[in-house]
């Protein structure tokens, strides 16, 4: 009792003194969760969240809560055969309550928006000057990337940046306990942060090589690098492949199979062929990238560029990948890649600080390029043509929510990317027009596939139905066939199953698989 009541002398006491920078790097933590939370929330409610990215994390994050995990239908691989992704279990007891999409985006802002708090403390204690913290803070809170982040989906490598920070500055301090339990949560949000947590360690063998207990810094440099390669060659070579039929992860041909078909392949290729390496990081969408990374913070990062080992594998594997989503800042895959440039940007912007003239310029130069490019790129109110990126109220909503309504809890479902958030808390719920046609599932296969008569419901907002997919929704809907509507308007229909039909049941998957072989065969050959 003693002891928690001298906790709280302390914590009331460090309340009260705080400096009013810190001050305003809370007001700023709590200015942001508030918006981009709401911002989401609203996102979601008016449809605008989509079945690939929060559909599969709906679904996956209930499954986890229901039973430890499971088979994701709206993404054809188990949970733990899609990516390794523990940091699912701690929103398990508010899975329970009833949580949700909207949950999951309000989660996600308030720890991005968190991440200005190891910011500040970083740059505080770095130029021992607490406004310097504040203005890091300041742009970091207003780091485009960042804040697109917040509206692409949920994703849970999203949540690594404030404790990957937090582990860094833990370390500067050599508070190795609390480190390396930041390290953890780090890891515990997807299996190949474990990269950056590798090259933290190098990072922090050479930062700190003249600490006075250098004997235990190494020590726990080395492992670090031990914990981070250890725990990807298990997610990777263990875990995943467990879950996944024996298979890589899905992503290693998905997005680097111009490079090989298994990760020793994709390196040895690299190895041997650096120039094709360089060909692909110096295109000009790479550029942009680049560009569009760096200039939020000043490009202060070029004067002590060390910090920018701990983003490099993830860098790599985003230009030189064949997703062109990969290399922008709209979505997520910059998440692994904040931290250690603002770690960079943090050292970087040090190196000016012994020049009298810097302590004036340099805190309007951050504030500045943070302005500017906020203003030019990011999806905020200051950037008023993206900020039209967030969903708001259509007339044609209402006739969505009402569709809604006619499908039961537990029923079998088909529905159109923008519906399938909203009924993803369920064991069987397909992302249109699987599992009629196999459409992006798995592996790029038929693995797993069920039958198509096991769906009870389609629901599909005829804005989204597919060119392609129109002769499938036709065939259902003829006379006598295996589906009747249950509510239909000019926005949507919902359809229950009546029956079954070769047309509809048994033809096309039957097709779409035939033309996955083929293809697969033709790559395998080539």
């Amino acid at each position: 009792m003693n002891r928690l009541r001298d906790w709280r002398d302390r914590f009331l006491t460090q309340v009260a003194t705080m400096h009013p920078a810190a001050w305003l790097t809370l007001l700023g933590i709590v200015v942001f969760a508030v918006l981009f939370g709401s911002l989401g929330v609203q996102n979601h409610r008016n449809f605008g969240t989509w079945s690939y990215d929060m559909g599969i994390y709906d679904q996956g994050f209930w499954l986890v809560s229901r039973d430890g995990g499971g088979f994701m239908s709206v993404r054809g691989l188990q949970f733990w055969g899609h990516h390794v992704n523990l940091i699912a279990f701690a929103f398990a007891p508010f899975y329970w309550l009833g949580a949700g999409a909207s949950f999951l985006y309000v989660v996600q802002a308030c720890v991005l928006g968190l991440g200005a708090a190891p910011v500040y403390l970083i740059a505080r204690d770095k130029f021992r000057n607490e406004w310097m913290g504040l203005v890091f803070a300041v742009v970091f809170l207003m780091y485009a990337p960042l804040q697109w982040i917040s509206w692409a989906m949920f994703h849970p490598e999203a949540l690594v940046i404030t404790p990957f920070l937090y582990a860094w500055w833990f370390a500067m301090r050599e508070r190795w306990n609390w480190f390396f339990a930041m390290v953890l949560i780090a890891l515990s949000t997807r299996e190949d942060t474990a990269l950056a947590v590798m090259m933290m360690g190098v990072v922090l063998l050479i930062v700190l090589r003249k600490a006075p207990d250098i004997r235990r810094v190494r020590k726990m440099a080395f492992a670090t690098m031990a914990l981070g390669a250890a725990w990807y060659v298990v997610a990777t070579k263990l875990v995943l492949p467990f879950f996944n039929d024996g298979r890589e992860p899905f992503y290693i041909t998905y997005f680097y199979g111009n490079y090989g078909s298994s990760t020793p392949e994709i390196v040895g290729t690299m190895l041997r062929h650096p120039s094709r390496v360089w060909h692909d990081a110096t295109q000009p969408d790479r550029l942009e990238f680049y560009r569009q990374l760096s200039w939020p913070v000043g490009w202060t990062y070029l004067a002590n560029p060390l910090g920018l080992l701990m983003a490099l594998p993830q860098m790599v594997a985003s230009v030189i990948g064949l997703s062109p989503y990969a290399r922008m800042i709209r979505y997520q895959y910059t998440s692994v890649m904040i931290a250690p440039i603002f770690i960079a940007s943090i050292q970087g912007a040090y190196v000016f600080w012994r020049f009298r003239i810097a302590r004036l310029l340099l805190p309007l130069w951050l504030l500045g390029c943070a302005y500017v490019t906020n203003a030019a790129w990011s999806p905020s109110p200051l950037n008023e043509r993206d900020h039209a990126v967030w969903s708001r109220p259509n007339p044609r909503h209402e006739s969505l929510r009402e569709a809604l309504t006619h499908v039961p809890d537990n029923a079998s479902v088909t529905a159109t990317y923008q519906l399938l958030p909203h009924l993803a808390h369920r064991r069987e719920i397909y992302d249109w027009p699987n599992p009629f046609w196999a459409a992006v599932w798995g592996n790029d296969d038929c693995a797993h596939l069920p039958n198509p008569t096991t769906v009870d419901y389609v629901v599909l907002d005829k804005t989204q139905i597919g060119t392609n997919n129109l002769l499938i929704y036709q065939n259902m809907r003829v006379d006598g066939g295996p589906f009747e509507a249950v509510f239909e308007d000019d926005n949507v229909v919902v359809l229950k199953r009546v029956g079954t039909s070769p047309a509809v049941d048994e033809q096309p998957q039957r097709d779409s698989c035939r033309q996955l072989a083929i293809r697969h065969e033709l790559l395998g050959n080539g």
